[in-house]
């Protein structure tokens, strides 16, 4: 059943896009515990009842919660978000 409120939303989306966030930067110089996180919730997304709901859910809670960041990261650095956007691709992507 899909949520119904607002409230019920986010605690259906958020909880896993936070839990590989947090295994992401946590895992420091061992990246053994974000790709086991990783690889848990995935599985546990394919493997529910309806698993392209769980996993549209899921890249929808990452999405969320990387507009979410990018929005902070641009108020806290006075930047807007094309250029934060710009230099993350600069840094991490085009390499």
């Amino acid at each position: 059943m899909p949520p119904a409120t607002p409230d019920e939303v986010i605690a259906t989306l958020l909880p896993p896009a936070l839990e590989l966030t947090t295994a992401y930067v946590t895992s420091g110089d061992d990246p053994a515990l974000y790709w086991e996180t990783l690889h848990r919730v995935v599985g546990e997304s394919l493997t529910g009842a309806e698993p392209g709901r769980a996993v549209a859910e899921l890249l929808v809670g990452l999405s969320a919660l990387a507009g979410l960041l990018l929005d902070q990261l641009a108020e806290a650095g006075d930047r807007d978000r094309a250029r934060i956007l710009t230099e993350l691709h600069r840094t991490y992507l085009a390499r």
